[in-house]
């Protein structure tokens, strides 16, 4: 038996880049085991082996595929070490533009990849950890997912259905000993926003210019690979939320925290929501109470 046979197995969809690959990283270089997931494991055939090189498993999977075919890779996963104690749901993309603009297609596929697949995966794994009555979900949501912006309109809309769900689910299977985290991360530096990654649609003549959608588009393509958020950081941080370890996994647990904020940046602008929802709630108390018969 190996020496790392009784630590947690961790499913992490997304691993191929960004805070995916750091905390596939971060969770193999704490003795946990990890079956990590991609779309395309040949394309990044040096990541595949060095996840197996640490006792690792690699997985295709991808977000979209049929409600059957996320079973069956689940079954898989569960397979290779008996069971999944962490899901980590963080395969997702952006499509950028405005609402007006967005191809019907092109919405239809943001829902599936951000929402509709980390549903199936949470459908899939609950069962296990519900018959061990223990088990950890990790969301993977975004500042966005919050606070909506401009340009970000069905990006933000699938996010917001992912917390939405993540409420829901909390409260469901906490009975079962099952935890569920929302991780809100802000500008990070990966590739996440590269044109290669994400989806930018061209603004119509309405929204071109100096109008605040081409604007936000140029903005965030002039600041690709700039952002100060560090993904091995993020990554400890949300080891230690995981396994209630650490100043940061130790308060989130303690406190009952369900929104984990990464980010400054993050902190800045839900606290901003936050605020205008307080001010709005009582504005409109009164308003509120006029309608019962």
């Amino acid at each position: 038996m190996s020496e790392n046979a009784g630590q947690p197995v961790w499913l992490i969809t997304g691993s191929s880049a960004g805070l995916g690959l750091a905390l596939t990283r971060y969770a193999l270089s704490q003795g946990h085991r990890v079956i990590a997931t991609s779309r395309s494991p040949p394309k990044t055939p040096d990541l595949v082996q060095e996840v197996e090189s640490q006792g690792g498993k690699w997985l295709a999977l991808d977000t979209t595929q049929t409600d059957q075919q996320i079973k069956e890779i689940v079954r898989q996963a569960e397979s290779f070490f008996g069971r999944i104690d962490v899901l980590v749901n963080n395969a997702a993309f952006c499509v950028l533009g405005a609402v007006e603009d967005l191809p019907d297609a092109d919405i239809v596929l943001q829902m599936r990849t951000n929402f509709l697949g980390p549903v199936r995966i949470m459908q899939a794994v609950l069962p296990g950890m519900r018959k061990r009555r223990s088990g950890m979900i990790m969301n993977v949501s975004s500042t966005q997912g919050f606070v909506a912006s401009h340009a970000c309109g069905v990006y933000a809309a699938s996010k917001f259905a992912l917390e939405a769900m993540s409420e829901a689910c909390r409260a469901e299977v906490a009975a079962f000993g099952i935890r569920v985290l929302i991780i809100e991360p802000g500008a990070f530096r990966t590739g996440f926003a590269n044109p290669s990654a994400a989806k930018y649609i061209e603004p119509s003549e309405a929204y071109a210019g100096e109008h605040v959608v081409n604007q936000r588009l140029i903005q965030v393509n002039k600041y690709i690979g700039t952002a100060m958020g560090s993904p091995e950081k993020a990554a400890m941080v949300m080891f230690e939320a995981a396994t209630g370890k650490g100043a940061a996994g130790e308060l989130i647990e303690k406190e009952k925290i369900l929104r984990v904020i990464l980010g400054p940046d993050s902190w800045k602008a839900i606290d901003m929501k936050i605020k205008e929802l307080r001010r709005s709630a009582d504005l409109i108390q009164e308003v509120a109470a006029s309608t019962n018969l």
